[in-house]
C-alpha cells in the first residue's frame, strides 16, 4: 500500500543477487540446507497482524535477510567484477543491474535492428578452408542448416558425427582412455567472427574495432590483471550467444548461424587431416579429444596441428588429460595434468565444492542429489565402491536431498498411503521443498504436482518413496534425529549410483558392483 500512495524521491541503485537466473532465494535456502522459510501470513490481510502473525513474519524476514547476506558474500567477486566493468568502460552506475548481454551492448554500442532478419548473407568457402567432406559442404552451401531442427550425419575418424545449427558432435560411447590429447580452440567463436567478418551487423565500426582490441588485450592479461581480463571476457563471450535472439541488441541471425557452421567446417578440416593417425574420443563444436594410434609418432600429430593453425589463424594449446571416462559426447570426466578433475554433463555436474559453486546454474537444474554424481566420480577416480561413498557422506544431509519446486504447476501435494490401513492423506506443500528417500514398510510417500484443471502428476526423478523435510538439516540435533529415526533409505542411493555407473561403462572394471 505504501507504493500506491508514496513516491520515492531518490533513485535507487541496486544489484539483483539472483540476476537472470531461474532459481530463487528459497532455492538457495534449500540448497545450502537451511530452513526453507515461507510465510503463511498473507500479504493482503486488511487488518493489524496478531502477535503470533508478527512473530512468524519477523522469523520469515530474518531467514530471508540471512540468506541474502549469505548469497551476497558468495557473489562478492562477481559484484566487484561488475563495478570494475562500470569503471573500465565509463558506464552509468545503473549498469550495475543489467544482464551481461545488455552490458556488452552498452560497451560495444550495439543497437537492435530487426531488419537484419531480412538482410541475406550467403555462406562462403574461404581460401584457407580445406574440407573434402562433400556431405558437409553441401549442407553448408545449400543452407539446409537454416531449417529448424535440420542436421546431417556422417562418419569421420571412425565416429558418427552430427552437424547442425547447434554444433558438431561426435563421440565414442562408454569408454575409458588412460591418456589423451585435448585440443581446445581458444576463443573459437570470437575468432571466427573476427577472422571472417562475422561480428553482428548491429554493431558499429567503432564497436567492432573495440571488440578486436579487447580480444587481443585479454590474451596478454592472463596472470597479470585477472579482474580486467574477466571484465573483457564477459563482454567478448556475450556477443555470439545473443546473435540468434531477436530481443537482444546483437541480433543478426544470418551471421549467427554462419559463425556456428564456419567453425564446424574448420574443425572437420582438422579431423580429416588426422584420419588414420588417431583414435577419436570425441568432437564437440570447438574442441576434440584424440589418442595418437602410436604415441611415438606424436610429433606427426602436432605438426598437422601446427599447419592447420598457421593456415587458419586459430589457436590450440594441446593439453594432456588422463583417466578419461566418457558416457557420450555430453557426459564425461577426466584428470588434468595437475591432478584436478574436470567434469562435463548432467550425470556428474554436482561433484564439486558446494560452498564455492553454489551459484552454478548446472547445480540447480540437476535432477538428482549430489551423492549420485559423487558416487559415479569417486568409483572411477578413487576406487571407492558406492556403499563406502554413501557411508562416508551420511553426515552431510545436503548430499542426499532432492529439491522439489512448484514451477509451472499450481501447487504441490505430499501424498501418503498407509500400507496397513489403505488410508491416503494429502498435505499441501510450499513452492520449494526438500525431499529424501524414505525407509518405511508402512508408508508410501510421493510428491504430486497439481493443476486447477485437475491434472495430477507424480514429481519426476524422485524415488518411489520419499518424505519431505523443509526445516534446516545442518545442525547436529537434526542429524542425530534423522539417524535415530533411521528414516533415510540409503540403500536407494547406493542402488541408484550403481545404475548410473553402468551408464559409463558396460563392464565394471574396478570393483564388483554386486548388482
Amino acid at each position: 500500500k505504501f507504493s500506491k500512495y508514496k513516491k520515492l524521491k531518490n533513485k535507487l541503485i541496486y544489484y539483483d543477487l539472483m540476476g537472470d537466473t531461474y532459481y530463487s532465494l528459497k532455492a538457495t535456502e534449500a540448497f545450502v540446507g537451511k530452513n526453507i522459510s515461507e510465510s503463511k501470513v498473507s500479504f493482503d490481510i486488511d487488518r493489524p497482524l496478531t502477535e503470533e502473525e508478527k512473530r512468524e513474519v519477523e522469523a520469515y524476514n530474518r531467514d530471508d535477510l540471512d540468506q541474502t547476506h549469505y548469497n551476497y558474500k558468495l557473489k562478492e567477486p562477481e559484484i566487484i567484477l561488475r563495478f570494475s566493468q562500470v569503471k573500465e568502460f565509463n558506464l552509468d552506475i545503473s549498469c550495475l543491474n543489467i544482464t551481461g548481454t545488455q552490458l556488452a551492448a552498452a560497451v560495444l554500442k550495439a543497437k537492435n535492428d530487426k531488419s537484419l532478419k531480412n538482410k541475406y548473407v550467403a555462406p562462403k568457402l574461404y581460401e584457407n578452408l580445406q574440407v573434402k567432406n562433400k556431405k558437409a559442404l553441401d549442407f553448408y552451401l545449400s543452407e539446409k542448416f537454416r531449417e529448424k531442427g535440420s542436421f546431417i550425419e556422417f562418419e569421420l575418424c571412425g565416429i558418427t558425427h552430427r552437424m547442425g545449427a547447434g554444433g558438431l558432435h561426435g563421440a565414442d560411447k562408454k569408454v575409458h582412455i588412460k591418456k589423451a590429447l585435448y585440443l581446445d580452440v581458444s576463443g573459437y567463436y570470437n575468432l571466427v567472427m573476427l577472422l571472417f567478418d562475422l561480428l553482428p551487423r548491429s554493431m558499429p565500426k567503432e564497436g567492432k574495432e573495440l571488440y578486436k582490441k579487447m580480444y587481443e588485450e585479454q590474451l596478454t592479461l592472463k596472470g597479470v590483471d585477472d579482474i580486467k581480463r574477466s571484465a573483457y571476457k564477459v563482454i567478448l563471450l556475450a556477443v555470439f550467444g545473443a546473435m540468434i535472439n531477436e530481443n537482444t541488441d546483437f541480433y543478426d541471425p544470418w551471421h549467427g548461424l554462419l559463425v556456428t557452421l564456419t567453425g564446424q567446417l574448420f574443425l572437420i578440416d582438422l579431423l580429416e587431416k588426422f584420419e588414420g593417425k588417431i583414435r577419436l574420443v570425441q568432437s564437440n563444436t570447438d574442441g576434440i579429444v584424440i589418442v595418437p594410434l602410436d604415441w611415438s609418432k606424436e610429433n606427426e600429430i602436432l605438426n598437422i596441428l601446427k599447419e592447420w593453425m598457421d593456415r587458419t589463424g586459430f589457436v590450440i594449446k594441446p593439453k594432456y588429460i588422463f583417466d578419461v571416462y566418457q558416457r557420450d559426447v555430453n557426459n564425461y570426466f577426466y584428470r588434468t595434468e595437475n591432478g584436478d578433475i574436470h567434469l562435463v554433463g548432467e550425470a556428474v555436474k554436482q561433484y564439486c565444492d558446494y560452498e564455492k559453486n553454489m551459484f552454478l546454474r548446472k547445480l540447480y537444474d540437476s535432477k538428482e542429489p549430489a551423492i549420485i554424481a559423487t558416487g559415479i566420480v569417486e568409483y572411477f577416480m578413487f576406487n571407492k565402491n558406492p556403499e563406502q561413498i554413501v557411508d562416508e557422506n551420511k553426515g552431510n544431509l545436503r548430499m542426499f536431498q532432492y529439491i522439489c519446486k512448484e514451477n509451472s504447476y499450481d501447487w504441490l501435494d505430499y501424498e501418503t498411503t498407509n500400507l496397513l490401513t489403505g488410508e491416503v492423506k494429502y498435505e499441501k506443500l510450499q513452492k520449494v521443498n526438500r525431499a529424501f528417500a524414505l525407509k518405511s514398510d508402512e508408508i508410501i510417500g510421493m510428491v504430486k504436482k497439481r493443476k486447477y484443471s485437475g491434472k495430477n502428476d507424480k514429481y519426476q526423478n524422485l524415488p518411489d518413496n520419499v518424505f519431505v523435510w523443509n526445516d534446516e538439516i545442518l545442525s547436529e540435533e537434526t542429524k542425530e534425529a534423522f539417524s535415530e529415526a533411521d528414516i533415510i533409505n540409503y540403500d536407494y542411493y547406493i542402488k541408484r549410483i550403481k545404475e548410473r555407473i553402468l551408464e559409463f561403462i558396460d563392464i565394471p572394471i574396478i570393483k564388483d558392483l554386486k548388482l
